[in-house]
């Protein structure tokens, strides 16, 4: 909405009012939300951070005191209405009663409660109040029933005489935690959460990320000392979550004690936490390095996995049926040539060796970068699987949703998500001697190798595939790093590329940034070429060449035959300041898409990144949808625009890879525009031509520049900062940085 003020302020006003609505919170605070009174005169009240420090605390169904300088102002809607409403700048703002939001938020979303959704939840306090707890104790239906159905009323103190969550609920309320930390506090503890978080208040730090918060809390409603062994263990365990949240499963001591230091703001309380961490059952230490318990959990049973199927055991260390691995050479040479004959194409020895490995080997690891003939390997391979084990089964996944599906297309094996693989296939499902095959390795983290460890039975065989020198994982640990080159892991590695030509340059640009060496940059000619070059240019002028780049190399945003990807979403170069520019550039007279909104009715979509959505549209689906069968990462365009009049009504046909999809408003919500995405985004997928802007950060690698460069096929032009992707190029590799346990943990478990 956009706002104007009409007429001069009026005298102050004091009301109570209900909030119907928050319109804006404020990061470090302040709060403007629209409300009624009892009368039913509607108000919006602005409140600044000093009357409101905490936004989070202000929710929907709250009745609170506003006094403050009305005034009237004009406002213009989403859809393009105007309405005048009275706005309140507050001068005094309190909250009159508990507003039971921790009681609505786990009734509305508990699985127990049949039929009761927000609104019924929101319809429930509000008519009752402080008052619901009790008539659900009691278990009181006829008063219930003036809001629910008789099902519904009982489904509801069914579901709270088995959770006992009554008094925990508004006690969180008074504590004044968020509605979604209170309901998952009542959820996870049930009614013991007030005695664990009385006993130990950093319990909450599982469930609200800031430690700011959960420290004060602590501090000030508990009286936790500063030297309290409680909070010098938390704040360890702090400092090792933070170490996760960069990649890191463990970190050394001396890390562990500057970050002690910056937290607790004192060089002898970190000291004394160290203390405490060598008592503590939650905190690891090993080798000088401290790690979470959590941590260690996974990262040790992947070890433990991992070496079992090496080993060719099961999980009581038992060998029997799974140690025999149906593995005839002659045969597996036989297919291989058949398929040569087939394709008219000749493997190399590395393809050759892969497909053996990969056949007579419980675990296996398929390396090699882009373009090196992996793909080539899996058919092979898979022929050759099914001829010595008739009507084997064989699971293909990779991590992201258009990677799958590229699998699929280029190996005619159905691919999923490993995410969909987790959740779409039951492990009592998998036979002995299934085949599990995992493609884009080196991005999977251990917390997914652990659930995937965890989710396939003993028995199957496991082919692990990538590129140590592509994107690293977005969450903590490494895989495949970690694995390839170890000496008890079977594996081959493919070194001599087969998908684009020699003539390109791209394969011999991109074998020097794998090898961490100055490339030889191709000139770069301001037309469609081959090779791959780098244009300087200042941060200032980035933005505007990368555009002028996008056109000269035949970009008309109408396709994808030239690709900008990013290294990431925000800022200057990134996928959302990119994407704002051509869209305007190319769609500015295009056809808007309409889509309904509860709230406001008809009204112009737009994308997750705030930005209107057009015929024309290159458009990114962001969702692993299984029912449209779209996946996270699918690239289309926006093809035309439908009259739409309610919620499930289609608003637009988009094409994604050639099939038409119709989407309607809550599946539109996936959408962002493509005219740049992010290298994470474009690793699995390949483009005529690729631009990369170039700029100082700290996700700049040499992963990155190297995964970028190989999504192109005849030309790639990088742009910008050159000295900052030499500085990348030349630096140790990230994966090297990363402070992990699993190599020490596997050395353990040789002979």
């Amino acid at each position: 909405m956009s706002d104007r003020e009409d007429a001069a302020p009026m005298s102050d006003l004091s009301i109570q009012l209900r909030i119907t609505s928050i319109r804006s919170r404020g990061r470090p605070g302040g709060v403007i939300f629209s409300g009624s009174t009892e009368d039913g005169q509607h108000y919006v009240a602005v409140c600044d951070y000093k009357l409101v420090p905490n936004a989070s605390l202000v929710d929907k169904g709250q009745h609170w005191h506003v006094r403050g300088t009305p005034s009237r102002r004009q406002t213009e809607t989403k859809n393009g209405y105007r309405i005048e409403e009275t706005q309140i700048l507050a001068s005094e703002a309190s909250m009159l009663r508990p507003a039971g939001r921790n009681i609505v938020g786990w009734i509305a979303s508990c699985p127990g409660c049949e039929g009761i959704g927000q609104v019924k939840a929101q319809k429930l306090w509000g008519r009752f109040g402080l008052e619901l707890t009790g008539l659900i104790e009691r278990r009181d239906l006829d008063t219930l029933g003036e809001i629910l159905a008789e099902k519904s009323a009982q489904a509801l103190c069914d579901a709270f005489q088995k959770f006992r969550v009554a008094d925990t609920l508004l006690w969180l309320d008074r504590m004044g935690l968020p509605r979604k930390i209170g309901a998952s506090v009542a959820e996870y503890y049930q009614d013991e959460a007030q005695t664990k978080i009385e006993a130990n208040p950093y319990v909450l730090l599982s469930f609200e990320s800031d430690w700011k918060v959960v420290d004060e809390l602590a501090r000030t409603r508990f009286g936790v000392a500063l030297d309290d062994p409680r909070r010098l263990e938390a704040g360890i365990e702090e400092v090792l979550y933070r170490g996760l949240a960069k990649g890191h499963t463990c970190l050394p001591e001396g890390k562990v004690q500057t970050g002690l230091t910056t937290l607790l703001k004192s060089g002898g309380l970190a000291r004394q936490a160290l203390t405490v961490a060598a008592a503590s059952d939650q905190i690891k230490c090993i080798d000088g390095h401290y790690q979470s318990a959590g941590a260690h959990v996974m990262e040790n049973y992947v070890a433990q996995g991992l070496h079992r199927l090496v080993a060719g055991i099961d999980e009581a260390g038992q060998a029997g049926l799974f140690s025999q691995v149906v593995s005839d050479p002659e045969t597996v040479h036989g297919v291989i040539e058949a398929y040569e004959a087939a394709h008219s194409i000749k493997l190399s020895q590395e393809q050759r060796d892969a497909v053996l490995t990969s056949v007579a080997s419980h675990l296996s690891l398929i390396l090699g970068g882009a373009g090196t003939g992996k793909t080539t390997v899996l058919k092979a391979l898979y022929l050759a699987l099914k001829q010595l084990r008739p009507g084997v089964t064989i699971y293909q996944m990779a991590l992201a949703g258009r990677a799958a599906q590229r699998m699929t297309e280029a190996t005619g094996v159905k691919s999923m998500t490993i995410a969909g693989f987790l959740r779409k296939v039951d492990a009592g499902e998998i036979e002995m001697g299934s085949v599990i095959v995992v493609d884009e390795m080196s991005m999977v983290d251990v917390i997914l190798m652990y659930r995937l460890l965890r989710h396939i039975p003993a028995g199957v065989q496991l082919v692990l595939v990538g590129d140590p020198c592509q994107i690293l994982p977005i969450g903590p640990g490494l895989i495949l790093h970690a694995l390839a080159g170890h000496p008890a892991i079977p594996q081959t590695e493919l070194k001599v590329v087969q998908r684009q030509s020699a003539e390109s340059g791209i394969p011999r640009v991109a074998g020097a940034i794998r090898g961490h060496q100055k490339p030889t940059w191709a000139e770069y000619r301001g037309t469609p070429d081959v090779g791959v070059s780098f244009v300087p240019c200042s941060p200032a002028a980035l933005e505007s060449t990368v555009q002028r780049l996008y056109e000269e190399l035949g970009g008309t945003g109408d396709d994808y035959r030239v690709q900008i990807l990013s290294i990431t979403n925000a800022n200057l170069g990134g996928v959302k300041n990119l994407n704002s520019a051509l869209h305007s550039r190319y769609r500015q007279a295009g056809e808007t898409v309409r889509c309904f909104d509860p709230e406001f009715g008809l009204v112009n979509a737009m994308t997750l990144d705030k930005l209107p959505l057009k015929v024309g549209d290159l458009v990114m689906f962001t969702e692993n949808d299984y029912e449209l069968d779209l996946r996270n990462g699918s690239l289309g365009k926006v093809i035309e625009a439908l009259p739409v009049e309610e919620t499930d009504d289609p608003c637009c046909v988009c094409d994604f890879d050639g099939t038409e999809y119709l989407l309607d408003s809550q599946q539109l919500i996936a959408l962002k525009h493509s005219y740049s995405i992010t290298i994470h985004k474009g690793q699995g997928s390949q483009f005529p031509r690729v631009i990369v802007p170039v700029r100082r950060s700290r996700l700049l690698d040499q992963s990155l520049i190297y995964t970028a460069v190989t999504r192109g096929i005849e030309q790639v032009v990088l742009v910008g900062d050159e000295a900052a992707a030499l500085a990348a190029i030349l630096a140790p590799a990230s994966a090297e940085r990363r402070h992990i346990t699993l190599p020490a943990l596997l050395n353990g478990f040789q002979g």
